[in-house]
């Protein structure tokens, strides 16, 4: 059995971790990736049996552990005579130890046929590159491979002006070490990230999905079933997945979806191969849909049939206007001739609104006056959503039924923390009403909801985007789950899956 060389810098990497604190290593987006997960993404590499050279990039380098699983793996290619490593990074502290590792490989190799040779650069890989960006270039490296630093920038950061066609809104640095990477490699060269999931949906990642996926060929995806302990001990809030994809514009017909548990990747707890155009999505939003199990497929093939959304219907979700901290000079806990009931999550009651509901530091009342009146909405039947939801809470789409009958106010308050939908033209008929409350209280939308983002926060892009079937079915739906007077989830499932032979 070949010796690991991942193994030893896992001891150097250990070694450093007892030094430097979480909390330094956080402000720079900094985390280290273990042994059990640098040798599976070493593993998603092509063999290069046949090449004589190879040119790696390790652009978030941190201790050169990814860079030397690929190492471990090519250590014994017979054909293979020259392997070269450029590693970016830019926290000095760690300088020594990614010295310390690749010293060691060329140690280890010194009686090998291969000539092997790095070279470390010091500084931000984003903007000694900016050049290599605004280039019609190709690039020079055969395989990326990166954990790169997760961090949110100013949209006026260095890194953000120099990219600027593929960022909207506040960035996060790693899409753009992906973006840099990519413009790096040579055409069909290998691209393995570990990053967080996030850029897969949402309006902020749109231009850089848009982009991405337009130039690359993506080929496996791998997921965890948990966020925690990917990393070993550091608590990264985001769900992360391992990306593996070649620098092309050829697409496969297929893409291979993996989980497995945490860190622990001896085996996969699931794994599926999924036409190429179902998990990428038909519309502008260009979203990637992650399923994780035989259900979720079913879900998605269920939901390929809708050739709606809310749009379309003539709907729309939004986000309530009132934001509680810019908005003190006007919340009251108490109502009177000036005030209307402002909602909150707390007033959301087994698929119903219970108001008021007194709790510490969200008041029930907000003013109806002049200057506040551009936070209120007008008095009608509305479908509200939580925005949030917690990382224990079984759904993530929750919705209540706003009855514009039971509030006898002409405006109504939104917190900013409940979604609302509304119908652009007129008003909800009522069986409309509960129909799309059926629906988005069944376990359907919710677990597509899921497939399609795994943060804990009900986005408007998303939801708005999300197919639905023709108005005259929602109707439908919602005669029954009336006739039923009964809202819980249990009673939607059965309406939502007997209407649809689930």
């Amino acid at each position: 059995m070949q010796e690991s060389l991942v193994n030893e810098v896992q001891e150097y990497t250990n070694k450093y971790l007892e030094k430097k604190s979480k909390k330094d290593r956080k402000k720079i987006g900094q985390f280290f990736t273990p042994a059990a997960v640098a040798d599976f993404m070493a593993s998603l590499s092509g063999d290069y049996e046949n090449f004589e050279e190879l040119n790696i990039l390790d652009c978030g380098s941190g201790t050169g552990i990814l860079a030397t699983a690929l190492v471990d793996k090519f250590k014994t290619h017979k054909n293979l005579k020259r392997l070269h490593i450029d590693l970016y990074e830019v926290d000095s502290d760690v300088l020594p130890i990614l010295t310390k590792s690749m010293e060691y490989i060329k140690h280890k190799l010194e009686n090998s046929p291969i000539k092997f040779t790095y070279k470390i650069i010091h500084g931000n890989f984003v903007t000694l590159n900016v050049d290599n960006w605004n280039s019609e270039s190709v690039g020079c490296y055969d395989l990326v491979i990166s954990n790169p630093p997760y961090k949110k920038i100013s949209k006026s950061c260095e890194e953000a002006v120099a990219m600027n066609s593929i960022v909207h809104g506040q960035p996060n640095i790693y899409f753009l070490f992906m973006a840099m990477a990519l413009k790096l490699l040579k055409e069909n060269g290998e691209f393995i990230f570990i990053n967080p999931r996030s850029f897969t949906s949402g309006l902020y990642f749109k231009k850089f999905r848009t982009w991405f996926l337009e130039n690359v060929n993506i080929s496996r995806i791998h997921l965890f079933v948990s966020r925690k302990n990917v990393f070993g001990n550091d608590q990264v809030l985001q769900e992360t997945i391992i990306l593996k994809a070649v620098k092309s514009r050829l697409k496969e017909d297929m893409m291979c979806i993996s989980e497995s548990t945490d860190s622990d990747l001896s085996k996969n707890i699931f794994q599926i191969y999924m036409p190429y155009n179902t998990v990428i999505t038909k519309n502008e939003n260009k979203f990637i849909l992650l399923p994780t199990n035989e259900e979720d497929v079913k879900i998605m093939n269920l939901m390929s049939n809708w050739k709606y959304n809310l749009i379309k219907l003539g709907y729309k979700l939004k986000t309530g206007p009132v934001v509680d901290f810019r908005s003190l000079e006007y919340l009251k806990n108490e109502p009177s001739d000036e005030t209307v009931p402002l909602l909150w999550l707390h007033n959301f009651n087994d698929g119903l609104i219970r108001f008021p509901v007194t709790k510490d530091g969200k008041p029930q009342y907000i003013l109806n006056n002049s200057e506040s009146k551009k936070l209120l909405l007008e008095n009608k039947d509305y479908l509200l959503l939580k925005r949030f939801t917690s990382k224990e809470e079984k759904r993530r789409l929750q919705a209540a039924i706003y009855s514009s009958k039971e509030f006898n106010y002409p405006q109504i308050g939104f917190e900013n923390h409940l979604n609302y939908i509304v119908k652009e033209s007129g008003n909800m008929e009522l069986n409309e009403l509960f129909g799309l409350y059926a629906l988005f209280n069944c376990d359907i939308l919710d677990k597509y909801y899921r497939i399609v983002n795994g943060s804990t926060q009900v986005n408007a892009t998303e939801v708005n985007s999300m197919p639905l079937p023709e108005k005259e079915l929602i109707v439908r739906i919602g005669d029954l789950i009336l006739k039923e007077n009964d809202l819980s989830v249990d009673k939607c499932n059965d309406i939502v899956n007997n209407i649809f032979n689930i």
